[in-house]
């Protein structure tokens, strides 16, 4: 099954989001501040014209500093056109984040750590968590799902090799980190040693995109027990699995929903950060998810990393919920 683009589209692709992401960290990088603007002119027909603003320079920095990144990304988007001509383009997640609207940052505000819980019921966590900012685990909500036993590299290797998909029911995303392994094609007939996290780290991320591939695979989890009722979910989980060492980086999320991620292998150190706005006025959280613990966090809100602890291969399964 090809759950990625052409490679001709993959490559240009790849080669424009590097050059896209340059752009970005040299803006990034020239650290402009309110003192500096405030000390520019602007020169038309030989005569100076001083900027004055009444509600402090603050307001003229992010004028400033937002016309010269919209005008940066649009315009070598633009000249780009002819390149990805054919090839469906997404824009880096790190790019997306340039035009995220300002958070209300009472969503992080005297939040200090997760909350671990169990045995709530699925009024008491509709009431209380599922559609809030504040980070939860919920520590026994895996403890009669058949992928505790079953999920591992091979029965995903096995899984995708011999398994009718079905019909295409939704987009299929692939993200391969740092591996450098560009397909699930590639995850699952790469060498032994490698698999066996002997050889080069790895770690990748995947959706279910076929109606047969996602029912099948249901068939080893069940719906968290603590959803609310009402909640509905779509046809697509989302599938991380890799080694030590390894995860995501930074970024925050651009999803429908809010979302779940049960650990079914391994143990993963998730940190969250509150939005650039609110960096101020709320705390960063560092937490480690333990096997069988699903956590529940708006990753629309919260931006996040992970990194997979020594010891087991991390497989994790998520989806969301209105």
């Amino acid at each position: 099954m090809s759950l990625n683009r052409s490679k001709s589209c993959d490559k240009k692709i790849k080669t424009i989001e590097l050059k896209l992401l340059k752009i970005v960290n040299k803006i990034e990088s020239l650290k402009l501040n309110n003192n500096y603007i405030s000390r520019l002119d602007v020169q038309t027909n030989k005569k100076r014209f001083h900027f004055k603003f009444l509600e402090g320079k603050s307001k003229l920095f992010l004028w400033v500093s937002s016309i010269i990144i919209l005008s940066a990304l649009l315009g070598f988007w633009w000249f780009q056109l002819d390149t990805i001509k054919g090839c469906l383009l997404e824009i880096p997640s790190s790019s997306k984040a340039l035009f995220r609207p300002p958070e209300d940052c009472s969503m992080c505000m005297g939040v200090d750590d997760v909350v671990r819980l169990a045995n709530i019921t699925d009024r008491e966590f509709e009431e209380q968590y599922a559609y809030g900012t504040v980070p939860v685990i919920v520590t026994d909500a895996t403890m009669d799902w058949k992928a505790i036993d079953h999920f591992n590299f091979d029965f995903f290797a096995n899984f995708y090799r011999s398994n009718k998909m079905g019909r295409r029911i939704n987009d299929c995303f692939y993200f391969a980190y740092k591996s450098g392994l560009n397909s699930l094609n590639e995850v699952f007939n790469m060498d032994q040693r490698r698999a066996n996290l002997s050889g080069e780290p790895w770690y990748v991320g995947w959706s279910t995109c076929y109606d047969e591939e996602t029912r099948k695979l249901r068939e080893y989890y069940k719906r968290p027990y603590f959803l609310p009722r009402t909640s509905e979910s779509d046809m697509v989980d989302w599938i991380f699995m890799g080694g030590p060492g390894q995860g995501a980086h930074m970024h925050v999320d651009s999803v429908r929903h809010m979302s779940w991620q049960a650990q079914v292998r391994g143990r993963k150190r998730w940190q969250l950060a509150p939005p650039p706005e609110c960096l101020y006025r709320c705390r960063a959280l560092a937490f480690t998810v333990l096997p069988g613990e699903i956590l529940v966090v708006d990753t629309n809100r919260w931006y996040h990393m992970t990194s997979v602890l020594p010891g087991d291969i991390s497989i994790t399964i998520g989806a969301e919920y209105d």
